[in-house]
């Protein structure tokens, strides 16, 4: 029988990564999660990246930070001009909202 791993205060450690089976459909805010430059000089493109929106996403997993901050696994796609792109990556849970 294995023993419980114990964290530097003494108290049991959590377990780091929490699967979401079935996923679930989130939003995930992309402003907030890239912020952008104050006062920057770009200029409109129509075929850009349209990072300033909330799109829907699937959360798979939670996973526990370093520090102490949940992130969550999410699968979303990122638009530009009329074509789109799937990406996965974790996002701190803070961005993220239950759809």
């Amino acid at each position: 029988m294995a023993l419980q791993k114990i964290g530097h205060g003494g108290q049991p450690q959590p377990t780091v990564f929490r699967r979401v089976h079935p996923p679930l459909e989130v939003l995930v805010d992309l402003v907030a999660m890239f912020p952008r430059e104050p006062h920057g000089a770009g200029r409109y493109h129509p075929h850009g990246l349209q990072m300033d929106t909330v799109v829907e996403g699937r959360l798979t997993c939670w996973g526990l930070g370093e520090q102490g901050g949940w992130w969550g696994l999410v699968t979303y796609a990122v638009c530009f001009g009329s074509d789109k792109q799937t990406v996965t990556h974790w996002a701190p849970a803070w961005v993220l909202k239950l759809k």
